[in-house]
């Protein structure tokens, strides 16, 4: 008996029509990289077929949509890194971002046969990917000047801050970017997650492209926002796979870190650091099974948890959920000091999913 991972469908088109209430004129270009944060790149690409177009971080993830016959234009985030790739992009659809100098000259010293549409990154403070004010104009014109590149060119930054309580960076970053193309014709797309919650409704208009990615997964990066209604779309289940009753005193798990305070039924749970689940949960983490809250006891194992159910009545093959509809992701990854993208995107391959 394994863990698996429930994908709920309805939750997931639900949240972007949610998403689009928040900008209504903008278009969306839905997250759907690292397999869409763990839900499945191809189930979630086909369920939201409402979005402008996808967004990938490789040309990998891009040619893998392709080949599964996902026509909507994909935004590939890394964009190319030799002529090939360039070239790739230019026949199947898919506008890469350019961020480098080196970029730019593949661009200069590469036939196209059919046109292409990119995005320009600029980097207005993060210090990650993007080309530095001081040479943009150079890039643009230089893209402008280039037969091969379609019109308009796509602008685009990422905020550093913006889900942060206390955000006093993002408005510098956006005013930058405001000041750069103040006096050109383009596409511009500045707003993940929390960008578009806090700041979307600043560039209502058809040139602007949001980046929804965690709320489009039910998930509000902000810590006290009501302005959005998403759901949950992942709930990660795992079976109950052994009973036994264990004394005051008695030690569980590896390292036997956890000591029985009294008499009690100890339940082991089909689920592990082998797939993906947090091995910092030792001690600390929770599960919920028919109205219950139980608590994780000794070292999360490869393969097994161990939880106190008490005197419960559980049943040998019944189901714990370690997050989801009752139990919070954000609430999980805080007590772990990691994020929700980081638990969703490692769980394993040994994990099933289920469209419900």
């Amino acid at each position: 008996m394994n863990g698996r991972i429930l994908i709920n469908k309805n939750n997931l088109i639900n949240n972007l029509s949610e998403i689009k209430k928040l900008s209504p004129k903008s278009k969306v270009m839905s997250m759907i990289k690292s397999n869409a944060y763990g839900h499945g790149m191809l189930e979630v690409a086909n369920l939201l077929s409402k979005s402008d177009a996808f967004a990938v971080a490789t040309i990998e993830e891009a040619k893998y949509l392709r080949d599964n016959n996902i026509a909507k234009e994909i935004v590939c985030l890394q964009g190319f890194s030799n002529s090939d790739e360039y070239i790739y992009c230019s026949k199947n659809n898919i506008r890469p971002v350019i961020h480098d100098m080196y970029q730019m000259n593949i661009i200069e010293n590469t036939n196209l046969s059919k046109k292409i549409k990119l995005w320009i990154k600029i980097d207005t403070g993060m210090n990650r990917l993007g080309f530095h004010n001081s040479i943009f104009k150079k890039v643009f014109d230089r893209c402008k000047d280039n037969k091969n590149i379609e019109q308009p060119l796509g602008i685009m930054t990422h905020l550093a801050c913006a889900d942060e309580d206390e955000d006093n960076f993002s408005d510098k970053q956006i005013s930058l970017l405001e000041n750069i193309v103040s006096d050109i014709n383009v596409e511009l797309s500045i707003f993940n997650s929390a960008g578009i919650i806090k700041y979307s409704k600043k560039f209502e208009n058809s040139q602007h492209w949001i980046r929804p990615g965690l709320i489009l997964y039910g998930i509000n990066p902000l810590s006290s926002c009501d302005e959005i209604n998403v759901k949950p779309v992942m709930n990660l289940l795992a079976p109950i796979i052994s009973i036994k009753k264990c004394k005051k005193g008695d030690f569980v798990g590896y390292g036997q870190t956890y000591k029985i305070k009294n008499d009690t039924n100890v339940a082991a749970v089909g689920i592990g650091y082998g797939d993906g689940f947090p091995r910092r949960l030792s001690n600390i983490g929770k599960v919920f099974s028919k109205g219950n809250i139980f608590n994780i006891i000794g070292r999360v194992s490869m393969d097994i948890i161990m939880i106190d159910i008490h005197d419960k009545d559980i049943k040998i093959g019944s189901d714990v959920e370690l997050w989801g509809e009752n139990i919070s992701i954000k609430d999980v990854s805080c007590s772990i000091d990691a994020i929700p993208y980081e638990l969703m995107c490692s769980l394993g391959n040994r994990l099933s999913k289920e469209y419900i």
